[in-house]
């Protein structure tokens, strides 16, 4: 009997134990049916301060990242009340930070974007959000494995509500629907993850 309790404690108390290992999503097949792991890169993209935003401004972080816009009568809205929820609980974390791409540079100048940054109340250190080419933010969205585009009636863009999260490596390790509160606490906890890692 004494042994039967000794593996229940052993149980119960090393679960804690062990770490969740969290799969690595970012990756293509090769012609031989091979996982091939690419890393999260930037080039020629500009924050809301007008400052250029590259790959060495994400060395060593854990993010997460979605593509929305500032006119947005939609899923943006709600999004980015999570969104600020998340960069709160994770304000003391300095390997943590969130990055928004416009999908409507045309409309989204650096100004507007500044603006709409200043009114989340985070800081740009911990919330860059990115304008570049359409051109270019497709081919960002498509490293994220997304995609998007305008609607019939040009009010609106059919985009996700799902962001990514991005190791310290530069690979992504998970997607997650911030409009779902199941998900967005499991992204909360696969954040703690990563930053230990």
């Amino acid at each position: 009997m004494r042994y039967c309790l000794l593996i229940l404690i052993f149980c119960l108390y090393g679960c804690d134990l062990v770490t969740k290992e969290l799969p690595i999503l970012s990756y293509k097949i090769d012609d031989n049916g091979n996982e091939i792991h690419y890393g999260i890169n930037y080039e020629g993209f500009e924050n809301q301060l007008g400052e250029n935003f590259t790959s060495k401004d994400i060395f060593d972080r854990v993010f997460i990242a979605n593509f929305f816009f500032t006119r947005c009568p939609s899923i943006c809205p709600p999004m980015r009340t999570e969104l600020i929820k998340i960069a709160e609980t994770f304000q003391d974390e300095d390997d943590f930070m969130l990055i928004s791409h416009t999908i409507d540079p045309e409309n989204d100048t650096v100004d507007i974007l500044k603006s709409y940054a200043e009114a989340t109340g985070i800081p740009s250190e911990k919330w860059q959000f990115l304008r570049s080419s359409l051109e270019n933010t497709k081919a960002q969205a498509n490293q994220y494995m997304t995609n998007f585009r305008p609607n019939e009636d040009g009010t609106d863009f059919y985009h996700s509500s799902y962001v990514a999260l991005v190791d310290k490596h530069k690979l992504i390790r998970g997607f997650y629907n911030v409009l779902v509160a199941e998900d967005v606490e499991r992204l909360k906890e696969d954040i703690k993850i990563l930053i230990k890692d």
